[in-house]
Formats: structure tokens, C-alpha cells, sequence
């Protein structure tokens, strides 16, 4: 189960490091190439979120008597510590280049700083992909609150009222303040379609793996292509192939390379680190008379190093610190 899964989250990643890359290059006019055809690779956000939904339940079935306090802590190790040093890293780089250009019109203001450092779901981040943070980290709150008071069926419950309202007010085209963006995002529904697939699977249910992973691998490259906007409803487009994804891969059982686990085990590094990548060395590239997103080549050789970096770091920073923070 955890090897198919684990490569999952490797792949999730990278459509995000390509789908950023690609949007670089339009961004500065240029024409991405073979990228193009990840400009829907955002969607890899949604398979993160159905991947999330599966592994919490998953992971505390059994363990309701060990109670909140232990589940948000296990939480925190996991997600705020490299979240809080890729943040570091990001602002010395801001300062560095605000130093080489002799401009701070780019520097975060305090509010913006407290607002990151803090990780609340509000749209003043600094990291760009710290949004999505922010809507884990609800995830758990209504997750602890309700599962370990109320087991299993009362966590769904709860996910079901969140989601509820969330869609109704997308169906409604209510227009909601920046601070409620975010605690009322509709695509917390997909961590409801893996808290359904743990609990199916629990519940002894195997069948039609093969097939799954068939028709979600191919929904999901039919969404990353283009093939299926994600303005049609990215929960639901994105949401839905991710989630016949994770069941497959998880009823299936299928072993996996070695390299996919590694992959997988550096995903929440990449995701971190990748536009912190991308930004130094498009700056040193630049220095050198290069466009980094002027040509294929430049774009993956910048993709390949954030991608080195991250398995570098997760190898050698990150595992040390996971098992200094299970002693915890």
C-alpha cells in the first residue's frame, strides 16, 4: 500500500514543479515547449489533498485513545519545522536579492511576516504554495476535534457539513472576504473522498484496483493537458481521478521501485522548496547572460536541481530530523 502511495506524492509534486515552470515562462512571454502540456499540473495540489484525507484516517484508526493533543503534535513535527526553515531560507534570499538590487519594495511588510510565520489561512503569504498548508492545517483542527470525540463516523460527519457549505456557497457564487477564502475553500471536499477510501478499504474493499489506477491515471493526465479545465470544478475534475488514483494504489498493493519511495519521501520537500530553487538560480542564471525560461533546456535543468535538492535534503536533513522528532 505505502509504496504505490508513496510514489503518488512524488508525482503529485513534480506536476506542481512543472506546472510552475511552465507558467514562468508564459509569464515572461516565453513559449514553455513540451511543457505546455503540464499547464494543468496544479492539479497535483488536489492529489496532495485526496492523499492527505487517506493517510490521516488511515494512519489514527485504532489510535482515538491516544486523543488530540497527540494527533496535532504528530501534526506539527511533521509539517511546521521544514515549512519553517524553507520560510527562513526564502526570506534570506529576498534579502540577499534586495541587497544586489539596493531595493526592499519587494520585502514582506510584519503583518505578512506574522502571517506566514504563523501559517494562517489568510492570503498574505509569503511562500506561494503556503496556501494549501494553511487548508491541511484546518484539516486536522476539524479532524481532531471530531475524531477523537467522536470516532470515525463523527470525522466524517464533520467533513461532510464543511463541505457542504463550501460547495453551497460556490454554487451560489457567494463572493467571500480574503480571510474566509480559504477556511471556506470547496476543494476541502477531496479530503472527504480519501477519508471514504480509508474507510472502504477498512472495511475489506479491494476490487476494481487495476481499473482505477487505469481510468485515474488517465483522468488525471486528461486534466494536467488540458484536456479537462480545472475552471469546470477542480475538485471534482482534478479531485475525482486523484481519488480513484489513491484506491487503486492502495487496494492494489503493487511493490514499487526503490527510487519511487525516495521520490515520494522528498515530495513535501520539493513542493516546499522547488520555487525557492527556481528564484536563486533563474537570478545566477540571468547573471550569466542565460534566460531561464527562454528554452527547454534551461527550464528542466532548473526542475531536475530543485528536484536533486530536494532529495538531498530529505536524505540528509530531513530524515535525521524525523527520527530526533518521533523521540518527541
Amino acid at each position: 500500500m505505502i509504496g504505490g502511495l508513496q510514489m503518488l506524492r512524488g508525482v503529485a509534486a513534480t506536476l506542481v514543479v512543472l506546472f510552475h515552470l511552465q507558467a514562468a515562462a508564459v509569464a515572461e512571454g516565453q513559449d514553455p515547449g513540451l511543457l505546455r502540456w503540464f499547464h494543468g499540473g496544479e492539479a497535483g495540489v488536489d492529489a496532495f489533498f485526496v492523499l492527505s484525507g487517506f493517510v490521516i484516517f488511515h494512519a489514527a484508526m485504532g489510535r482515538q485513545d491516544r486523543g488530540a493533543a497527540w494527533f496535532l503534535r504528530q501534526r506539527f513535527w511533521r509539517i511546521m519545522p521544514p515549512y519553517w526553515a524553507v520560510l527562513g531560507l526564502t526570506l534570506m534570499a529576498m534579502a540577499g536579492l534586495a541587497i544586489l538590487r539596493g531595493d526592499w519594495s519587494a520585502w514582506p511588510d510584519g503583518w505578512s511576516l506574522v502571517v506566514s510565520v504563523l501559517l494562517l489561512p489568510l492570503p498574505d503569504q509569503v511562500m506561494a504554495v503556503a496556501w494549501t498548508l494553511t487548508v491541511e492545517g484546518l484539516f486536522y483542527l476539524v479532524f481532531a476535534a471530531s475524531f477523537f470525540r467522536f470516532g470515525a463516523r463523527g470525522a466524517m460527519l464533520a467533513l461532510i457539513g464543511w463541505a457542504l457549505v463550501t460547495q453551497g456557497l460556490k454554487l451560489a457564487q457567494v463572493p467571500l472576504p480574503g480571510w474566509l477564502g480559504l477556511i471556506l475553500y470547496s476543494g476541502v471536499v477531496e479530503f472527504l473522498f480519501g477519508g471514504l477510501i480509508a474507510l472502504a478499504l477498512a472495511a475489506g474493499w479491494r476490487r476494481g484496483a487495476g481499473l482505477a489506477v487505469l481510468s485515474g491515471a488517465l483522468g488525471l493526465a486528461a486534466v494536467v493537458t488540458g484536456l479537462l479545465p480545472l475552471a469546470w470544478g477542480r475538485e471534482w475534475v482534478a479531485g475525482l481521478p486523484s481519488a480513484a488514483l489513491v484506491y487503486g494504489l492502495a487496494a492494489g498493493g503493487w511493490r514499487m521501485p526503490g527510487w519511487t519511495l525516495v521520490w515520494g519521501e522528498a515530495s513535501y520537500l520539493l513542493y516546499l522548496l522547488h520555487l525557492l530553487v527556481f528564484s536563486v538560480a533563474g537570478t545566477l542564471l540571468r547573471m550569466a547572460g542565460v534566460a531561464p525560461y527562454g528554452s527547454l533546456v534551461p527550464m528542466l535543468a532548473l526542475g531536475v536541481l530543485a528536484t536533486a535538492v530536494s532529495i538531498a535534503a530529505a536524505l540528509w536533513v530531513e530524515r535525521p530530523y524525523r527520527v530526533w522528532a518521533k523521540g518527541r
